[in-house]
């Protein structure tokens, strides 16, 4: 009746609608005839009607009935319009959004009585509109609009035949032999994000542009609506995934994870925390947490800290019983849950750290054992020399003595031991040694095979399976054998050892390399199914003494690494539970000696 939209009439004073209603009067007004000033100006006879819906009559509906008598054709159009804007609100944001743009276009060209119809929507990467919607047959409207014509869309507009062709749409319209053209933008409060057009070759009156205004605004509703459910899906989604993200980190963390309420009573805890209390989540939920962390002494008042939004990161050395009564030594942290001012929680991590003292022993053993090496490969220098005199005395004396000579037996012992303490100290002092190699053109294929052959003896007898892989036009390396072999042999000896209790596969790979230009290079990786080397030594596995094995010195790989770096080449490890594998790359064989 009015022309205006909801968001025009929002706020808006009354007596600026009715021009001839004392204000004061309002509340009480019982089909008093008054005068309604529309959109345009124009003033509609009207009968108004109030009722209070409060009992001090501050708030109040009124009701306005128009009071002439229009045509026929015009009371139809509001009614269909009315019908339509009726429809559109029913429209749910659950419905598919093309589907719908399509019957709201189909809908307005049927009740407007227009030929086409067609709803565009703004492009977010460009300044045009992009046509999401045409009812018409056949189609007139262009795709896109151009931002030229965006200006002088922004407002409902008409165009009828005969006026000046003010934008691209009206041309199109015109060439089309269409006598009218209606438009109004979609959007709010300032902000618009699309357009509705139309075109026909009816009659049109001023009242058609109220009328697709209206539609306009129902339609943005339905669109506004529909972006924010868009905006909140995408919303909820990602909360959901980040809620799933933080369950499964929870879920998998080491540390065990205790969440209590404000009242310090227990709400959930983590696996890891299960096991390491020795109590069921659902046994102990809405526990006081004291029940639960007993001995952990300092517990409240770093929760009461936590309360007020500051976190407690250590509480020192503190000993935790399990639910058995063991204690193990931990690490504890309080950390608040939620915005500053509202703490809804209080998530309590607890480190059981007694492994970590275990390893700390163990590197201290570790250190240890590199020193007394340091000093064991000097003293094995030393001692060497001294130890052949012993040996070359000893046989000297025996030759000395007759055969049958008592001493014969002792002095026999002597060159025993003599011998194999020259035999340990070599080993020591491999690793120091250096070595003059001679290179030449190996087949590594051919090289990798008959070291696997004399090594099947003791793959079936530890339940080992090999696998050799050679890639075609694999290069020669360049290489020297004797070196080679003691490389191989010592990667093999490593990945037999971790299979030995349980057997497993031992696989050999071969082929070219092309990370350097102009330098072609030979890889070969050696791959075994064992536990792998534990993450404490991986990064010093190369270096001199350090092993993992109760038996071994610690020496093999780093005299590999020796070998393979005077063939100027590399080695590198990637290990993991369940495997470990050692890739070595030499040099290829370009046909000239070096």
């Amino acid at each position: 009746m009015s022309g205006y939209v909801a968001n025009d009439m929002e706020g808006a004073k009354i007596v600026n609608l009715l021009v001839d209603v004392d204000e004061k009067i309002l509340p009480i007004l019982e089909n008093e005839p008054a005068s309604l000033r529309d959109k345009n100006g124009r003033l509609v006879s009207v009968d108004c009607s109030s009722k209070g819906i409060d009992g001090d009559q501050r708030l109040y509906v009124l009701l306005m009935e128009e009071r002439k008598q229009i045509d026929n054709r015009i009371e139809f159009l509001r009614a269909a319009v009315q019908s339509l804007l009726l429809k559109f609100s029913g429209y749910s944001v659950d419905d598919d959004l093309g589907a719908s743009i399509c019957e709201m276009a189909e809908l307005v060209r049927l009740t407007l009585e227009m030929e086409n119809v067609a709803l565009y929507q703004a492009d977010a990467s460009n300044p045009q509109l992009i046509k999401l919607a045409e009812s018409g047959d056949p189609e007139i409207f262009p795709s896109y609009i151009s931002s030229t014509n965006l200006i002088r869309l922004s407002r409902p507009s008409m165009w009828k035949s005969g006026r000046r062709l003010v934008t691209d749409l009206h041309q199109v319209v015109y060439r089309c032999n269409k006598t009218n053209f209606l438009s109004t933008p979609l959007g709010s409060a300032g902000k618009w994000f699309g357009l509705i057009v139309s075109a026909g070759c009816g009659d049109l009156d001023d009242e058609y542009l109220q009328h697709i205004e209206l539609i306009g605004a129902q339609i943005s509703r339905f669109f506004e609506n529909h972006f924010l459910a868009e905006a909140l899906r995408r919303e909820i989604d990602e909360l959901a995934q980040h809620l799933s993200i933080a369950n499964v980190v929870i879920e998998s963390a080491h540390e065990g994870i205790l969440i209590v309420n404000p009242k310090f009573d227990l709400l959930a805890m983590n696996p890891a925390a299960e096991w390491m209390l020795g109590y069921a989540d659902r046994e102990v939920k809405g526990t006081r947490i004291e029940n639960v962390l007993i001995g952990a002494e300092g517990l409240v008042p770093a929760l009461e800290a936590a309360l007020r939004g500051i976190p407690t990161h250590n509480f020192g050395n503190v000993s935790l019983h399990r639910r058995a009564g063991a204690l193990f030594p931990a690490h504890i942290q309080t950390v608040p849950v939620g915005k500053e001012g509202n703490i809804t929680a209080v998530a309590v991590l607890v480190s059981d750290v007694s492994e970590t003292e275990d390893i700390r022993n163990r590197t201290q053993q570790l250190e240890q054992r590199a020193i007394l090496g340091e000093v064991t490969a000097v003293f094995a220098h030393e001692v060497r020399n001294p130890l052949n005199n012993i040996y070359s005395g000893v046989q000297l004396l025996a030759a000395t003595l007759p055969e049958n000579d008592p001493n014969q037996e002792n002095l026999g012992r002597m060159q025993t031991d003599c011998n194999r303490l020259i035999h340990q100290m070599e080993s020591v002092l491999n690793f120091s040694r250096n070595t003059q190699y001679r290179f030449e053109p190996v087949d590594m294929e051919m090289f990798l095979r008959r070291m696997l052959d004399r090594w099947r003896p003791r793959f079936n007898k530890v339940n080992v399976t090999s696998f050799l892989n050679v890639e075609e036009n694999t290069p020669n390396a360049y290489a020297d054998p004797r070196g080679l072999e003691q490389v191989f042999t010592n990667l093999i000896t490593n990945a037999v050892e971790a299979m030995s209790k349980q057997g497993g596969s031992l696989a050999l790979h071969v082929g070219p390399k092309h990370t350097i230009p102009n330098k072609p290079q030979v890889s070969i990786t050696v791959s075994d199914d064992g536990p792998g080397i534990p993450d404490e030594i991986r990064d010093r596995i190369f270096e001199p003494f350090v092993t993992h094995k109760t038996s071994g010195t610690g020496l093999g790989l780093a005299i590999t690494k020796r070998i393979v770096t005077a063939h100027h080449g590399t080695i590198d490890v990637s290990s993991f539970p369940g495997g470990t594998m050692f890739e070595v790359t030499l040099q290829a064989h370009n046909g000239e000696e070096e």
